[in-house]
């Protein structure tokens, strides 16, 4: 009997999880209130949420530029974007940060004209 609680409250605890998402590895930009995470050729916008203010915060230490990108791991959710609405295919939701680091060196070399 005690047996057979005790399964019990452990199913009930595993299923009172919340689910987070998938988890993403790419690269980030945050600049004049848009977000864009890249994975490879793949481009998506981000929903700005409490999570993106965290990776912009964190990103910080590893930017020289604020255009700079960096690389980040999270747990999220990709949503098509409304027919109506402009920007690349799908939006990340970001629910919870892993991490946030600097890209390779020399992967946000930018051509410069001017000043």
């Amino acid at each position: 009997m005690k047996k057979a609680i005790i399964v019990l409250l452990l199913i009930a605890f595993v299923s009172c999880k919340t689910d987070q998402g998938e988890q993403f590895k790419g690269d980030f930009v945050y600049y004049a209130d848009a977000a864009v995470f890249q994975v490879g050729n793949d481009i998506h916008g981000v929903v700005l949420n409490d999570q993106v203010n965290q990776i912009a915060e964190q990103a910080k230490a590893f930017q020289k530029e604020p255009t700079d990108m960096v690389k980040i791991e999270v747990l999220g959710e990709l949503i098509p974007k409304d027919e109506n609405e402009e920007g690349w295919p799908y939006k990340l939701k970001i629910n919870k940060v892993i991490s946030v680091s600097a890209l390779k060196e020399n992967k946000n070399d930018v051509i410069k004209l001017g000043k």
